[in-house]
Parts: structure tokens; C-alpha cells; sequence
């Protein structure tokens, strides 16, 4: 067997990877990760060592990838795809061990035959047997939505993926490198790819079984861009494990290759593969087939699931060490031997070897037009040729609509990083020859003002302004002063500039403004300081850290509900700010900090929002040198608030206390895990800051228009209290009901299409770019309105009436879905989503199982202006007792924990 090249190498390159398929977050994504954590926990937790392994296991976020692949499925179809590849990851991770099923091929069969066995109804639950247990209640989820063929397939496709286990065991226990095909015959058994495509299937509520002739060529493409692109980001695993059954192992020890040379050659058929999956793909749909709905949706099933599978395999710590944070990176330099890694944009050996390969901004490498340049001898599959004809190559770049309705264009998602693309012109890899070909419409708004342009209108009547702009635009060229700025007004636009943060980065006079007034935090930094500080606080927002941040919500919403008297009138938006400021609060200083700091908090933040948006949104700097009242309050009030966090660091450094789970003393211990440097004290006042204001002002606007909203629509208001009450019963919600209250969570989506917190963001060009056409110079303002979005009826059918419902998946299917990103997207999503998530569902539920809400007649709901986000004004409503199904005796927020 030949030896590699290079014996002692320790790192890779590895280059930008083709993104030409969408990757989505399931809209109940974080609840669902949990649930399923859950579900393990119960199923199969004594399958582990101890508590540790466990917990080692759940860091790895294994529970993420059914949301990820399953975008547009139920919520209840979504958890059970969810849970069984936590339970096929399970069995996979035992078999990487040889302590364990891995330390003997013929007992791992033995297991395998046994689990076979077990996953049916009919048999007696072994309680002592949890793989049996587990996959018996993951059978009686998910039989009565499979059709008799499905069923034998799912059947087959089990056995398949343990006969492929078996295969990879005796494989490592001999030392058997095997050839390239070889490989991938058991990789695309041992990777599950048969109940793979059937859980796409399940998610699609579609039965595909007498069509899998017709998708041969589909299938094959796919299967293999995931199959290798797995081996490429799990090779430091891999390579760990001393795995043989790798295509890296084959190509680097049985083919003698370079590990360099074997990267690069892999990521060229990854691109090969995607390019012909695609046009193998629209062939279909441009066929008889393309006509059946049932159809489309598969195809648009397996396109998430191709790329939320390349999503996974870079966010998850599994494959970067325990402990890795992922911070949006795609694409740099990995070291094998480090116990947690990341992408680097270099290498960590000499200087000589830096120049052996591109810093990360290196293009992907890019397969020749004709065919992969490889000695990789790949079959031609049965149903044409593996490489795409040159009319096929023409439509590679279009992801049509038909097939990923509203996210054709959009290769990132939530969550996703910033993609450090070469060139920045166009929504991503997969659209640059839509993107030139494309016909766009591009306008300048009307009612310019001299000197001033829009700004004055910006300013006093936004909403208006952006409602009076064309539906059809693309771009809109506005004037603020003298300078030319331009609105993405279209979904596309939107995420190009959403998810290419390196080119359009956090910039703009809003921005500029905010760092003067808050300092440099994760939501104001720029690229380059925002990638340190979102991995130091990044352990903070863990989905793990969330079910003890619900219980300081539970006391807060207790101590609040406590003072409510029937027909008593409130202003709930000001008593949803104050509540949400006081979660905030606790959830930063549970620990140490005694009731006065949480008060004083309370007292300062208000007033330091108010100024600081009327300061960012200002035409000039004048107002805000003026020595009115208002702005000596703000100022002293700024030094009170700085000097209270200057205090409470100093009391965590004098006590030295460890992290305790709030936010505060993992602010003050985090470290870097390449300098092994801190957070300084003005950085950790600038989280603070950025992170009060944050949690606060977008979560009690939300809850704000969500009551006003209710009591405006009693049938919907009376669906949601259905439900609250058959769900919970009485009884407060915990954190395992968040995933079993969907139209308590289409509620909420549909509140943050029609009244964003976040209405209008701005970025700032880092470079020469191109948009719609229009090229735009560094430094060019470009701006993204959420709320102009999300009611353009270019968009969205009847975008003024309120209806949850239109995030049904069988009606959401043509709605943009992952562009209502009330959390942001790209590598600048909002650090808190889940937390945020978890706050305004935990919140709602309470409250509205308790109380209905009634507007005081006369009162009506107005837009203040100008805030730091869409806020509902001065509303004063009714509190009024529900009638609720009773709960258990003596039931509290507090019991319930």
C-alpha cells in the first residue's frame, strides 16, 4: 500500500466549498433541537458511560440536523425526523469507539441483528435494551405516515445502514484501506443515504416509491456531493479515529496522494456533483413530472437537505473538537492535531508554508468545464451522463422557483456564516449566472428634498416613505443628504446582502452612531472584531444555558402578573418593555447582583434607548448638542449606567467568581480559545450595553403588537387559548411544551412579519461590488427593510391581514420563509435567537392563559417614531381573567421548574 506524500502533515487548506442550494432553519428549529435532546435523554441515556458522555454527546448539536434538512415540514413530522438521527447518530458515534460497538464486528452485528428485531410495535419492549426502546417509539411515530412500499423500504434502508456500520468496523479493526468505489458502496450504506431520501419522503408527506427509477441520476449526484463533502469537514475526526472507510483515507494512503492534493481533488466533485445534481434535477422538473406537486416537493426536500447536510457538518463541534464554537467560517486552514479547531486564514506552521496556499478569501476549487480534471475513475450513472450537457450546464445557475419557492436564491440562512466569497456581486455561488442574466428594476424614490434628499421623510414618516416606494423594485436609489444610498427592496437583494456580511458589513450612519452611544458590541462591530466576539460569547447563548434562563423568566413574569387587577388599565407597551428589561436583567445578574442593580438597570435603560435612536436616526448632530432636559438626563444616565457595570465587573474579578450560568460571569470568564485572552472591561460594557437594549426593546415591542393584535382578532385570539389550554392543561409551560405550542408560535411569526422590531437595518460596501446591475463603490450605505418586505404583495398575498395560518407548511410552500428573519441571518444573526425565541413564547403562553387583553376604547395603537425598533406607542388595554382549564392544585411558575 503506498504511503502519503507527506507522512507528518498536520494541516489542510480547505477552499470555499459551492453553496448552490438553499440551507434553511426550520422555523421551530431551536425548539425542536431541544426537544429532541430531550428524547434522547429519555431513550437512550443509559446507552452512555455516564452524565459527561451524554452531555458531551448532546454539545454536539446532533439534534439540529432534522430542523436543518427538514425546513418545510410539520412541526410534529420535523421532531420525529429530528429524533431518528439522533438515534442513527447514537449508534454511528459507538461504532467510531472501540470501547465500544466498535471494539468487535461480530458483537456490533449481534446488537445490529437485535435492533432489527426490536423495531417493531408488535414486540415486548425490553426496558434494559434502550436501542430497542428507542427505535419502538420511533416506529410508532412515524409508521401510520408511511405507505405499505415506504415501510418495507424504511426497513431496508436500516438494515442497509447497519450492515454499512458492520463494514466500517471490520474495516478499522484490520487496518483495510479500500479503493475509491469501493468506499463509497459502504459510505453510502453506513451513511444512511436509503432512509435519508425516505425522511425527505416523510417531510414532504409525498410517496415516491414507484418513481425512484426516474430520480437514479438525482440521487446519485446527491448522495455523493454528501458523502463528500462529510469526509472533507469530519476528516480531523476522521483522522483522529484512525477511520479507514474515508474517501480522504483512500485517496491519501491507497492512492498516495497528498493530503493537500486529495482535498483539492475532493472539492472539485463535490462542485461536479452539485452542478449535475441540479441539472439532472430541472430536467425532471421540466419534464411530465415536473407537473405533480407531490414531486416538486420532494425535489425541494432534497435540495434543503443537501444543503442544511453542508450547514451541519460546518456548525457542529463533532467534527472541530468539544467545546468549538463555530463562527460562521467556511472555508481556512484546519489543524488535525489541535483538541478544538476552526478555520484559520493561516496556517500554524512556518512562514514558508503560508504561501503554499490561499488566505481564506481563496476561490473554491472550480472543476473544468469539460469534467473533473481527477484520477478518481467515477461510473457514468445508468439513467445519463455523470457530467451535465451544455444546455444542462446553462441551467445550473437558476434554482427556479418551482422548486425552492422564496429561497431559490438564497444560499444561507440563519445561522449561516459569512461565506468569504471572492467576489461579492451576487446572491451566492449557485445564482451569479441568474444574477448577470437577469433583467432588474431599478428606481430612485420620489420626493427629494434639496440638501437633505429623504432623510427628512426617513425620518418623520419611515413607514409611509417605504409604503409609497414601487412593489416591483429591486433597488431603490434614496438620497440621505448628499449622499446616494440604496434600498435591497426585493427578496433576493435582501439575502444577498443579509448573508454576504464581509462585503455589505455592519456600517452606515445608523451604525456609526449606535458605537459612538453603546461602544463597539457584537451588534454594531464591524466584520473582522465581530468574528473574535461572537466566539467568546457564543458559550453564553449555548441551547443548553436556555432552559435555566426560563426559570428566571417564570419568576419574573410571576412577579408581574402578581400586580395585575381585572379592568385596571395598563400600558402594555410599556409594562412588555419593563417586564422583557427585567428578564434581561436577571438572566445578566442572577447570580451576584442584589435587587438594586436589577431596579437601577430598570430605571437607566429606557431612557438610553430613547436617546440613542433619536441620535442615530437624526438629519444632523445638532439636536443632540442642545442643553435641553432631555439630553442632560441621557447623559447622566449614561455615566449612572456605565458606572454600575464598571461596578459589578469589578465585584466578579474581586470575588472571583466562576461562570454560574448567567451571562455576566460568562462575560467575565470567557476566554479566547486561540490568545487565551478576555473580554477588557470596555468590551464587556459593550456587550452589556449592546445585549440590555437588544433583549429588551425588540421582545416588548413584539409582545406589545401581539396583544394589541389579539384583541383586534378574537377567532384567532380564541384558537391560540384553545390550544394553550388542551396542551398545557392549566399548568405553566415548561421548556419541553415550547415545541408543542405551533400556533402559538405562528402567532408570533406572523407578528414579526407585520411589525419587525427590527423595520430597517443599514450595512456599509467594504469593497467594489455589484447590485442589480448597479455598481457600488466602498463605502456605498445600503439598507434592508424588513417591514417593506413583509408587506410588499409582490411578496406576500394580502399582506395586511393578519393571518398566522399563512405559515401552515402546505401554504407556506411559496412564501419566502427564511427571508421573515426576524433574528437576522447570515453570520450577523442575532447571538440570542433561541433565548429571544424561548422569551417571547414562554412570555405569551403565560399570559395568555391567564388574562385576555382589551384596547381601551378610543385608544389606538401608533408607530413611535423615531425608536430602536417598530413600537406600538403608548397602548393602553384592559386586563380581563380567563377561564382555563384547571391544572393540578397548587400548580405555580415556580413548581413548575
Amino acid at each position: 500500500m503506498p504511503e502519503s506524500p507527506d507522512p507528518e502533515i498536520t494541516e489542510f487548506f480547505l477552499p470555499e466549498l459551492p453553496r448552490l442550494l438553499p440551507y434553511v432553519y426550520h422555523p421551530q428549529a431551536a425548539r425542536l433541537e431541544i426537544a429532541s435532546n430531550g428524547w434522547v435523554r429519555r431513550f437512550l441515556g443509559d446507552t452512555f458511560a455516564g452524565e459527561e458522555e451524554l452531555l458531551h454527546f448532546l454539545r454536539q448539536r446532533n439534534g439540529i440536523y432534522g430542523p436543518l434538512t427538514v425546513p418545510e415540514a410539520t412541526d410534529r413530522r420535523a421532531l420525529d425526523i429530528a429524533d431518528w438521527y439522533q438515534y442513527v447518530t447514537v449508534i454511528d458515534s459507538f461504532v467510531s469507539d472501540r470501547t465500544d460497538l466498535g471494539s468487535s464486528a461480530d458483537a456490533a452485528r449481534a446488537v445490529f441483528a437485535r435492533i432489527l428485531g426490536d423495531f417493531e410495535t408488535d414486540v415486548e419492549t425490553d426496558e434494559a435494551f434502550p436501542y430497542g426502546r428507542a427505535g419502538q417509539d420511533l416506529w410508532r411515530r412515524i409508521s401510520p405516515g408511511l405507505s405499505p412500499a415506504q415501510a418495507g423500504r424504511f426497513a431496508a434502508g436500516l438494515e442497509a445502514f447497519l450492515r454499512g456500520c458492520a463494514t466500517e468496523i471490520q474495516a478499522k479493526l484490520t487496518g483495510h484501506v479500500p479503493d475509491y468505489e469501493t468506499c463509497l458502496t459502504v459510505r453510502l450504506e453506513s451513511f444512511g443515504c436509503d432512509f435519508i431520501e425516505l425522511m425527505t419522503e416523510y417531510a414532504a408527506e409525498a410517496d415516491m416509491t414507484e418513481l425512484i427509477p426516474e430520480f437514479t441520476e438525482v440521487h446519485l449526484h446527491c448522495r455523493r456531493q454528501m458523502i463528500i463533502i462529510n469526509d472533507l469537514l469530519s476528516w480531523r475526526k476522521e483522522h483522529a479515529q484512525d477511520d479507514k472507510m474515508t474517501v480522504v483515507r483512500v485517496l491519501t494512503e491507497g492512492e498516495g496522494l497528498g493530503l493537500q492534493q486529495a482535498v483539492d481533488r475532493l472539492c472539485a466533485l463535490v462542485e461536479e456533483h452539485e452542478k449535475a445534481y441540479v441539472a439532472a434535477r430541472d430536467g425532471l422538473l421540466d419534464g411530465p413530472l415536473g407537473e405533480r406537486a407531490d414531486v416538486r416537493r420532494y425535489l425541494r426536500g432534497l435540495d434543503h437537505l443537501m444543503g442544511g447536510s453542508q450547514e451541519f457538518e460546518y456548525l457542529t463541534p463533532r467534527y472541530f473538537g468539544d467545546g468549538s464554537v463555530w463562527d460562521g467560517s467556511t472555508s481556512g486552514w484546519v489543524d488535525l492535531h489541535a483538541d478544538v479547531t476552526r478555520f484559520r486564514d493561516r496556517p500554524h506552521a512556518s512562514p514558508e508554508s503560508e504561501s503554499a496556499r490561499p488566505a481564506k478569501s481563496a476561490p473554491a476549487v472550480a472543476a473544468p468545464a469539460t469534467g473533473p480534471a481527477t484520477t478518481v475513475d467515477e461510473p457514468a450513472p445508468a439513467a445519463g451522463p455523470a457530467r451535465p450537457s451544455a444546455a444542462e450546464r446553462a441551467a445550473i445557475g437558476r434554482l427556479r422557483a418551482v422548486v425552492a419557492p422564496g429561497a431559490e436564491s438564497q444560499d444561507a440562512a440563519d445561522a449561516a456564516g459569512d461565506r468569504a466569497r471572492p467576489a461579492a456581486t451576487t446572491p451566492g455561488a449557485g445564482t451569479r449566472a441568474a444574477a448577470r442574466n437577469r433583467s432588474w428594476k431599478v428606481v430612485t424614490a420620489p420626493g427629494a428634498l434639496p440638501v437633505l434628499g429623504h432623510a427628512l421623510p426617513l425620518w418623520r414618516r419611515p413607514l409611509e416613505f417605504l409604503a409609497g416606494l414601487p412593489t416591483d423594485a429591486d433597488l431603490v436609489e434614496i438620497r440621505l443628504g448628499p449622499k446616494r444610498a440604496y434600498l435591497a427592496h426585493s427578496p433576493d437583494l435582501a439575502q444577498q446582502v443579509l448573508t454576504d456580511s464581509r462585503t455589505f458589513d455592519k456600517g452606515g450612519p445608523l451604525f456609526e452612531k449606535a458605537r459612538l452611544l453603546v461602544g463597539n458590541g457584537l451588534v454594531s462591530s464591524e466584520w473582522e472584531p465581530h468574528r473574535r466576539q461572537r466566539r467568546l460569547l457564543q458559550p453564553a447563548f449555548h441551547p443548553s444555558r436556555v432552559p435555566g434562563y426560563i426559570g428566571l423568566m417564570g419568576e419574573e413574569l410571576e412577579s408581574e402578573l402578581d400586580q395585575w387587577q381585572p379592568g385596571e388599565p395598563l400600558d402594555v407597551s410599556e409594562t412588555m418593555h419593563g417586564l422583557t428589561l427585567k428578564i434581561t436583567a436577571r438572566t445578566m445578574f442572577a447570580t451576584t447582583a442584589d435587587r438594586r442593580v436589577i431596579d437601577e438597570v430598570a430605571y437607566c435603560m429606557p431612557v438610553i434607548m430613547r436617546g440613542v435612536y433619536k441620535r442615530m436616526i437624526a438629519p444632523t448632530g445638532l439636536q443632540e448638542k442642545l442643553p435641553t432636559a432631555h439630553n442632560r438626563d441621557f447623559e447622566q444616565v449614561r455615566v449612572r449606567m456605565r458606572r454600575l457595570i464598571r461596578e459589578t465587573v469589578e465585584a466578579y474579578r474581586r470575588e472571583d467568581t466562576e461562570d454560574t450560568g448567567d451571562l455576566m460571569s460568562i462575560l467575565v470568564n470567557t476566554r479566547d480559545e486561540e490568545t487565551g485572552e478576555g473580554l477588557s472591561d470596555e468590551e464587556i460594557h459593550d456587550q452589556v450595553m449592546t445585549l440590555l437594549i437588544g433583549g429588551t426593546e425588540t421582545t416588548g415591542n413584539t409582545m406589545a403588537w401581539v396583544f394589541h393584535t389579539l384583541a383586534g382578532h378574537p377567532h384567532i385570539e380564541e384558537r391560540l387559548h384553545e390550544e394553550l389550554d388542551t396542551v398545557l392543561a392549566g399548568r405553566v409551560p415548561g421548556f419541553d411544551d415550547l415545541h408543542r405550542l405551533p400556533y402559538t408560535g405562528r402567532v408570533i411569526t406572523e407578528t414579526l412579519r407585520m411589525y419587525p422590531p427590527a423595520w430597517l437595518l443599514t450595512r456599509a460596501t467594504t469593497r467594489a461590488t455589484e447590485l442589480a446591475g448597479r455598481s457600488l463603490d466602498p463605502g456605498t450605505i445600503v439598507l434592508y427593510s424588513p417591514y417593506a418586505l413583509g408587506h410588499n404583495p409582490a411578496v406576500y398575498a394580502d399582506p395586511e391581514t393578519f393571518d398566522p395560518d399563512r405559515w401552515l407548511p402546505e401554504r407556506a410552500e411559496g412564501l419566502p420563509r427564511n427571508l421573515n428573519l426576524p433574528f437576522g441571518g447570515g453570520s450577523r444573526k442575532c447571538i440570542g435567537d433561541t433565548l429571544g425565541a424561548a422569551e417571547t413564547t414562554i412570555t405569551l403562553a403565560v399570559i395568555a392563559a391567564r388574562w385576555r387583553l382589551r384596547t381601551v376604547p378610543g385608544t389606538k395603537a401608533g408607530t413611535a417614531v423615531p425608536r430602536a425598533s417598530l413600537g406600538t406607542g403608548p397602548l393602553a388595554m384592559l386586563p380581563e381573567r380567563r377561564d382555563r382549564v384547571p391544572g393540578p392544585a397548587g400548580l405555580t411558575l415556580s413548581s413548575a421548574r
